[in-house]
């Protein structure tokens, strides 16, 4: 059946009106053409045991059926209270409740049906058991209406929630449905089988899930054989699959639907999901955090444009065997893999379905793991795409053929490389911006026959030029203040395990120095590398030394059994190599709700041990990963105070961990603002703290009274003391009983 989306509502005014009759509610009740009835309003009780209606509607037409204030129950969970067959211009409306049916409606072969303002609740229901999602109207679960054979149906305004559907549709075509809840069914919000031509917008179809057993048989909307529909608008969030689309060897018709502005995120499964689909079109979606943002295997002409696909289990984008698909405009994000392509074992009688054709331009991938991998796949197109701070790969080839293009890209402080060819095959790059632009650096980044000669070469000079390299020479004294760029990513290579962030940001409440700490909240939890940057396009090159300590504060919050498994520290180069520092996970369960301040010298020690991957040396360390995994919980990680010795020591550290004697330090050095003053006195008397600047011009005294013994801390705006936006250097003198001790402090702008 196919038929444009020509059924306005125009075509609903030619019920005939006749006046309204009053009439209480009674079992087997058969209306006839041109009957305008009100119901009697209260609690009616009806079950419908042989299944032929408590309302019957059978060749008729022009029946309007006001259910206001109407309590209509069926008791056992069979039959309907509402049978519909062979009629013509039917209104069903106000209902306030009908429950424990099969379905509250069930319509076949029948036309312009209206069913608004009605609630159809708590019919039957089912939370375990696989659902078949091929079968057809003879196998219907029970729910809200099910409708077979019928057309130029208008639903909208309604209720259907806490059962297995809330409409389904079968062998239909031109239905109109919008402004519905049909949130928490338990099989499926919208169900269609061969239905056609439908618009569907502005629906709840959240929480659509199977509490007890695999969620993946059960969706938000499910569309089986179904084409030319319109999905608009809808909420289909938390859901076993936002959507779930498939044609599997059933029909050859083209599929042609659109999905456009529906939110899919939160699916324990997959925000979409098409299988040997034809023809679609997805756009201005959000498929974020679920196990894959769009599921396509053996999809085909299809068109991914303008979508979010953020912080997915394992891919945002991931096509097994599809061909001249379209990825394009999309913000793909915090993914492992942030589009993956493959050609799998083929499914049966789809062998001749290969991996090919794919133009892949103008997208924005930010912090994922690995951006694209493009495995056994030929012809893939990439073209100017952003490529930010990917932490593997930004784009990783294992194709089939030496006919991929690679031009007008942006490759943007990959921790591992720009591009890894690992086939055997030629890559053309020309012509992309690599950022830093430092040439033996962008060669470094790329890994092809020049690293192992079985590889193909990939030719990307010459390059977009770009502005010179900025180098961060010196770590700063806290890598966990804002100019800096952090990123949380999840580990490559455990499917349907991968775990991501839920928000990542500067907290200036719970912290323990300076403005503020690190943050990372996720619900889930799998090795997850929390990685430092400098801000900007600089690149962090830091020659340190294995007298060197890292001193960081860390906090957490754990998941209550089994806490956290797994912790280690991570320095790397920009050529691949690094140090792995292991630590006990106790080291970060101690920290439950507490700020626990860890440190070791580079060459590592027993509480944290050192393994080495490639050939990595500490004069050019170019990050620092903090990894933490709790298997499959979630948990919150606080980051603070994080520097390498020689530096200033850092606020709060703890009693035993100062030098012996008095000591004057500051903490952030340099500060832009304000700093903390820290104080450590070996014995309590007098004590008056003064600012000079490098001229000998005393400029204030900041605290002059007698202290205890310890640590005290005070703190001063520069931007107070009238210095004129001076920056430069100042000097801190402190003066006890018997000691004159001085400190410098560079105050930038």
């Amino acid at each position: 059946m196919k038929y444009l989306y020509l059924v306005p509502l125009f075509l609903f005014i030619s019920v005939k009106i006749t006046a309204q009759t009053y009439l209480p509610l009674t079992d087997n009740m058969v209306i006839n053409s041109n009957s305008n009835l009100k119901f009697a309003a209260g609690n009616y009780s009806f079950p419908d045991a042989a299944s032929d209606g408590v309302i019957q509607v059978n060749g008729v037409q022009n029946v309007v059926l006001d259910g206001d204030s109407c309590f209509v129950d069926g008791v056992g969970k069979t039959g309907y209270m509402i049978r519909i067959s062979n009629s013509h211009n039917i209104v069903i409306k106000n209902f306030d409740s009908v429950f424990r049916y099969k379905y509250a409606v069930c319509i076949t072969n029948s036309d312009h049906i209206t069913i608004n303002n009605n609630v159809f609740c708590h019919n039957k229901v089912d939370s375990s058991g696989w659902i078949d999602v091929w079968a057809n109207y003879n196998l219907a679960l029970g729910g809200g209406v099910m409708m077979y054979q019928s057309r130029a149906a208008h639903i909208y305004n309604n209720e259907m929630t806490l059962q297995n559907d809330g409409v389904a549709l079968y062998h239909c075509d031109s239905i109109r449905i919008h402004d519905n809840d049909f949130s928490w069914n338990t099989s499926f919000g919208i169900r269609m089988f061969s239905t056609d031509s439908c618009h569907i917008y502005q629906n709840n179809c959240s929480h659509v899930n199977r509490p007890l057993t695999d969620p993946s048989d059960c969706a938000a909307l499910l569309l089986i054989i179904s084409n030319e529909n319109k999905v608009e608008y809808n909420d289909l969030s938390y859901s076993g699959d936002g959507v779930f689309l498939g044609q599997y060897q059933q029909s050859a018709t083209k599929n042609n639907n659109y999905f456009a502005y529906n939110e899919c995120s939160y699916s324990p499964h997959n925000a979409i999901e098409a299988t040997f689909a034809d023809g679609n079109i997805y756009e201005h979606n959000k498929c974020n955090y679920s196990h894959y943002g769009l599921w396509l295997g053996y999809s085909f002409n299809t068109v991914v444009n303008s979508n979010e696909t953020i912080g997915n289990y394992q891919s945002g984008v991931a096509v097994d065997r599809g061909f001249s698909n379209v990825i394009s405009n999309n913000l793909i994000k915090d993914n492992p893999i942030g589009v993956e392509l493959w050609e799998g074992t083929p499914a049966t009688g789809y062998s001749s379905f290969h991996s090919q054709d794919y133009p892949i331009h103008d997208n924005n991938f930010d912090g994922n793991t690995r951006a694209i991998s493009s495995v056994n796949t030929k012809h893939a197109v990439v073209v100017n795409n952003e490529f930010n701070y990917s932490q593997n790969t930004s784009l990783y080839m294992d194709g089939a053929s030496a006919t991929d293009t690679i031009t007008g890209n942006t490759f943007r402080m990959p921790t591992g490389y720009h591009i890894y060819n690992n086939s055997a095959y030629v890559k053309n790059a020309v012509g992309n911006l690599f950022l830093p632009t430092d040439t033996a650096l962008i060669s470094a980044k790329i890994y092809d026959k020049h690293d192992v000669t079985a590889k193909g070469e990939v030719q990307w000079e010459p390059a977009t030029p770009g502005p010179p390299t900025n180098l961060q020479t010196i770590p700063p004294c806290d890598m966990a203040e804002p100019e800096a760029v952090w990123y949380a990513y999840p580990e490559v290579g455990y499917p349907a395990k991968i775990k991501i962030p839920d928000s990542l940001y500067f907290d200036t409440n719970i912290k323990k120095t300076g403005s503020s700490s690190v943050k990372l909240s996720t619900s889930r939890g799998y090795d997850l590398a929390l990685n430092y940057r400098p801000a900007g396009d600089s690149l962090s090159r830091w020659a340190l030394s294995d007298l060197d300590t890292l001193y960081f504060w860390v906090r957490t919050i754990k998941q209550p059994t089994y806490g956290f498994q797994f912790f280690s520290v991570r320095l790397g180069d920009d050529h691949g190599n690094y140090y792995k520092y292991t630590a006990s996970p106790t080291l970060l369960n101690a920290a439950n709700n507490s700020w626990k301040q860890y440190k070791f010298p580079l060459s590592g020690n027993s509480q944290f041990s050192r393994s080495v991957t490639g050939a990595m040396s500490l004069s050019q360390v170019n990050y620092v990963e903090i990894h933490a995994d709790t298997w499959d919980y979630g948990f919150t990680l606080w980051v603070d105070g994080l520097q390498f010795q020689p530096c200033s020591p850092i606020v709060g550290v703890g009693q035993n961990d100062l030098p012996a004697g008095t000591s004057l330090t500051n903490y952030p050095n340099p500060f832009t603002e304000s700093t903390t003053i820290m104080v450590h006195l070996e014995n309590s008397g007098p004590a008056r703290l003064e600012l000079y600047d490098v001229m000998g011009n005393k400029i204030t005294t900041i605290v002059d009274i007698v202290l205890n013994a310890g640590e005290h801390e005070f703190n001063v705006n520069m931007s107070n003391l009238q210095l004129h936006g001076k920056a430069g250097i100042y000097l801190l003198k402190l003066s006890t009983g018997n000691q004159v001790i001085t400190h410098k402090i560079l105050f930038t702008r």
